[in-house]
């Protein structure tokens, strides 16, 4: 977990992740194992199958409500096996993830996974320290004497899927991130803003937040759920989530211009109270 909040890295969770999408279909090395893919607590980024199915409630009847949420082109990334996911595997969309995290600062998002361990993202467990593991990704890129076979069809999967050059990209500037203190400041500026995607640039921030949650923080991360349409994860946040619990504010009023839907439907910021 990064610090004592508990959120749901999806898909977001690390763009190591996605370079690592296909490891629960190929055995590919001994000292890697797959497990199946669920919601972990951290950015990026970002997957798992928690249904936001848990309503607005009314405490005075015992009413439950579920209310409408926004499923933007990335929003399986947050509730989806990317291990068979075709949207991550596009350039085109590999590419928006990356900058937008950028942006974000990719310091704020992976300093917690790198260590001298095996890594260990959304319970996918891979017994390589990643640095080691980053490194060699890199050495191995377009070298045709390749020994690991690991590595070697790790690669020709990423050319097949024609995102190998930006999978080089990534994972080059995932280690210059953590080169210096500064370094994940440098990229930050270096984002192209025409390849950011806003919306989830902001979901992020409200995860990967680094100074202490204040009512007037918490209250402008509810009025911009709303504005963006993700009115159940408002609700959650409001009433569901435990470390906006102990904002003092008036939750009932503030969810009185959420918007009802039919049908309880998967929530970005999921409830985490129970």
């Amino acid at each position: 977990p990064i610090s004592n909040r508990k959120i749901q890295k999806q898909g977001i969770t690390s763009l190591i992740t996605v370079d690592y999408i296909d490891i629960k279909k190929q055995r590919l090395d001994t000292n890697v194992v797959g497990y199946r893919m669920k919601m972990k607590e951290t950015i990026i980024i970002l997957v798992a199958f928690l249904v936001a199915l848990a309503s607005c409630k009314d405490l005075s009847k015992e009413e439950y409500y579920s209310f409408t949420e926004t499923h933007p082109s990335f929003f399986e990334l947050r509730h989806g096996d990317w291990t068979k996911s075709s949207w991550i595997r596009k350039p085109a969309n590999l590419l928006m993830v990356h900058e937008t995290f950028k942006k974000v600062g990719y310091a704020n998002i992976i300093t917690p996974y790198l260590s001298d361990n095996p890594l260990i993202i959304q319970e996918i467990y891979i017994k390589k320290n990643p640095y080691n593991l980053i490194d060699s990704l890199l050495l191995t890129y377009n070298n045709e004497q390749i020994d690991d076979k690991y590595y070697r069809e790790f690669w020709a999967r990423r050319k097949k899927e024609n995102n190998d050059s930006i999978v080089f990209q990534i994972i080059k500037d995932i280690k210059f991130s953590y080169k210096t203190k500064f370094t994940s400041s440098v990229l930050r500026m270096q984002a192209d803003s025409a390849l950011v995607n806003d919306t989830l640039y902001q979901l992020i921030n409200i995860e990967y937040r680094n100074d202490d949650l204040t009512s007037q923080l918490a209250l402008q991360d509810i009025e911009l759920l709303k504005k963006l349409g993700f009115h159940q994860s408002a609700y959650n946040l409001l009433f569901e989530n435990s470390r906006y619990s102990n904002i003092d504010w008036d939750r009932e009023n503030l969810s009185k211009d959420l918007k009802k839907a039919d049908n309880g439907l998967l929530a970005w910021f999921a409830d985490d109270t129970k």
